[in-house]
């Protein structure tokens, strides 16, 4: 529960900015008139011993005896002296981390992470002590006025490296062993024998213009340029073809959506096809598929949002997988391939979105047009999407290889250029089933990976797949959802798994496009949505603190709400708008929108509630945004990579200017952060663009918590039964 805040006499000030990352053992000084009787007025929460003393009015806390990890400052209860007015409480969060690196107090460390460089392959560690071996923590930092930002680096006794000449070391070397093939098929080339591949074409030369996406209504067809670029791919696709068969390889289809041609090639004949100046990359193409093994509307509260007049109505949704056995409680608009499916699986995943079972709930999005993408094929999906323009897509099926790679797939990069292109899909993705040596099975940037919770949302289900794949700094974090997959009871089935998480979240998310029907082509938006409309978190911790103390986080951004999304998306705002409770805006982010900091001209406000004297709010913002899923060019050398070009940060600055929250990793394509508000201010949301140059669509959203409303209101007293009853 938020303490109370009384409005009233001066406001205690910490030499910390509020979620500064400081160094174990850095003392925390407080000013504010104090007396020495005020030390007992300073609790800190989140595991381990603070030491508070009286230093010459200051009150001072020692971090040596906290755990490492998110930790909040609580300054309260500080009597009046006198005639004085009493002092106005005080809350702000810091993360303890251990590092041999000294850390100028004159800059306030945001962001940290600590890796170790291998020959090809960087390794994620935890920011604590007893970590043998050489490793690097690196730091993002910001001046105390927030106009300057840079990067620190130090080796594991504290010197200070240049963490870009040795990533750029690793990337050679890389580039050395891999070339233009997948790290997966490299491995694979060994055994010998025919593979299936995928090949990208080189897009080197082609020069086409960017597509454009209104920011007002959804693109109900492909734009002229859209139009055009499908052309190219086509033509590109067919000279690729030509160029394939030269090294054995008949093509057994070119993609009408993208520049890849696919067939079976001898593996010996790989690396040469790869030195061709025509590809960009060949990846392994995997054909079958592997199913992830209860839904409760109550839980994500779906029930609210229906009530509302929210049911997926007017929103196209798929389900890519093989089709379902029995239809007859389903209402299917549309399949892939004609014919009966084999699957029970599917039949739950169809009917969590909608189904037609007499007296029973009719899935998250009742009222949605379904799609069945009933194949493990990937022109299923791309069917789904540009054939059926379907803006929400929801799979609960992997590749085998998925689980053990800790890379990007074809089918990744494939998807996340699918989000880039129209109808501009939200796809929606299981993470996966298994040990916790598993890494979650989808791993691409712009779709949204659900973990499974229980019916009450307190608990990750064991065996939700949550092991981060490998990135550059270290710090990728998935899933970046949680679903209700434990005990789901639809259509006559009942089964567990983070396959009927999934579809959970892609019935919300069509109940969120009905709400704000804009976002059908921003993906980017609706992500944002979502994961701002999280607000509960099965796995105890906040997504920024676990990432900084390098804890793989289970559940993301948290539980998928459907009532708290759908209001989000109710109250579009504009940039500078009018301070808002509630709000989200789309758009693209171009050099001309950001100031000499990085940081945009423009800015969300927020207005928290005069909530009652007791009451404060928990406010929670989100920002997402895309890869380029395009080629690089490296060394001269034209590579698909499926990179961030632009890493995006946000922050949140009280009506004072102060630091109240942030959000700043490397490695993934949206940011959370959140806070404890005071009640009746103001606050500003800022984007900082830290790296890259390119144009960039990107949403944003937040939402506060009133803790009047979550202690007494119907969220948290709401039964809580299963899909099917």
């Amino acid at each position: 529960m938020a303490r109370s805040i009384r409005n009233r006499g001066s406001v205690p000030v910490a030499d910390i900015a509020s979620g500064e990352i400081v160094r174990r053992g850095r003392p925390i000084r407080i000013t504010g008139e104090f007396g020495e009787r005020d030390a007992h007025a300073v609790v800190v929460t989140g595991g381990g011993d603070a030491g508070v003393t009286f230093e010459g009015e200051a009150l001072v806390i020692d971090t040596s005896g906290l755990t490492i990890g998110g930790h909040t400052v609580l300054v309260n209860g500080i009597p009046a002296q006198r005639k004085q007015k009493g002092r106005q409480d005080a809350a702000f969060d810091v993360v303890v981390v251990d590092t041999p690196a000294a850390l100028d107090q004159g800059l306030a460390v945001l962001h940290a992470t600590r890796i170790r460089i291998g020959e090809l392959d960087i390794e994620s560690l935890p920011m604590g002590a007893g970590v043998d071996g050489e490793f690097r923590d690196v730091f993002k930092a910001v001046t105390r006025d927030g106009e300057k930002a840079v990067t620190l680096a130090f080796d594991q006794i504290g010197e200070r490296i240049d963490i870009d000449d040795e990533l750029a070391a690793l990337a050679k070397r890389r580039q050395e062993r891999y070339g233009r093939i997948e790290p997966a098929l490299f491995e694979r080339l060994e055994q010998g024998g025919d593979v299936e591949v995928a090949v990208w074409a080189s897009t080197r030369g082609i020069d086409l213009p960017a597509t454009e996406k209104s920011e007002k209504r959804p693109a109900r067809k492909p734009s002229r340029v859209e139009a055009r670029t499908r052309q190219e791919w086509t033509a590109l696709g067919e000279n690729l073809a030509e160029v394939t068969r030269e090294y054995g390889l008949e093509p057994e289809r070119i993609d009408p959506a993208a520049p890849v041609v696919y067939g079976r090639i001898p593996a010996d004949a790989i690396r040469k096809l790869a030195e061709h100046e025509l590809v960009a990359g060949v990846f392994l193409h995997d054909r079958e598929g592997v199913l992830d093994l209860n839904d409760s509307i109550a839980v994500h509260n779906s029930d609210d949002a229906h009530s509302a007049g929210f049911t997926g109505a007017g929103v196209d949704v798929a389900v890519y997988e093989p089709g379902p056995d029995v239809t007859t409680n389903l209402s299917i608009s549309g399949q892939y391939q004609t014919g009966s499916g084999s699957s029970s699986h599917a039949r739950m995943t169809h009917g969590i979105i909608r189904n037609t079972e007499r007296n029973r709930p009719h899935g998250h999005a009742p009222d949605a047009n379904l799609f069945s993408a009933n194949s493990y094929d990937l022109d299923a999906i791309r069917w789904a999407a540009q054939d059926q323009g379907c803006t929400v897509i929801s799979q609960s099926f992997h590749r085998d290889a998925e689980q053990t790679s800790d890379s990007l797939s074809h089918d990744d990069n494939y998807k996340d250029w699918l989000a880039l292109h129209w109808p501009f899909p939200t796809i929606v993705e299981a993470s996966g089933n298994g040990s916790s040596t598993e890494f979650v099975n989808h791993k691409g940037y712009n779709r949204l990976t659900v973990g499974s919770h229980d019916d009450n949302a307190g608990a990750m289900a064991s065996d939700s797949v949550f092991r981060n794949p490998k990135s550059t700094h270290g710090d990728r974090e998935l899933p970046e959802i949680a679903g209700n997959g434990v005990g789901v009871t639809v259509v006559g089935l009942t089964d567990s798994g983070t396959s009927f998480a999934a579809p959970a979240v892609a019935g919300i998310a069509a109940c969120v496009q009905e709400a704000a029907p804009v976002l059908k082509s921003w993906p980017e938006g609706t992500r944002a949505v979502l994961m701002a409309g999280a607000w509960r978190n099965p796995s105890g911790g906040r997504w920024r603190a676990d990432l900084v103390a390098g804890v793989d986080g289970r559940d993301g951004a948290g539980t998928a709400d459907a009532d708290r999304s759908t209001n989000i998306a109710r109250s579009r705002q504009s940039r500078d708008n009018a301070p808002a409770l509630r709000g989200f805006d789309v758009g693209t982010l171009r050099s001309s929108d950001l100031d000499g900091s990085g940081r945009t001209t423009f800015r969300y406000r927020i207005k928290t509630p005069t909530a009652p004297l007791f009451f404060g709010s928990h406010v929670k913002v989100a920002l997402a945004w895309d890869s380029n899923a395009t080629r690089t060019d490296i060394l001269f050398l034209s590579i698909y990579q499926n990179t961030l070009s632009v890493d995006l940060d946000v922050e949140v600055r009280d009506s004072a200017g102060t630091l109240v929250a942030s959000s700043m990793s490397w490695d993934n394509s949206y940011e959370i952060a959140e806070f404890d508000a005071k009640a009746g201010e103001t606050y500003d949301i800022r984007i900082r663009r830290w790296s890259g140059t390119d144009d960039v669509w990107f949403g944003v959203a937040w939402t506060q918590i009133s803790t009047l409303f979550d202690i007494f209101g119907s969220v948290q007293t709401a039964p809580v039964f299963s899909l099917g009853g």
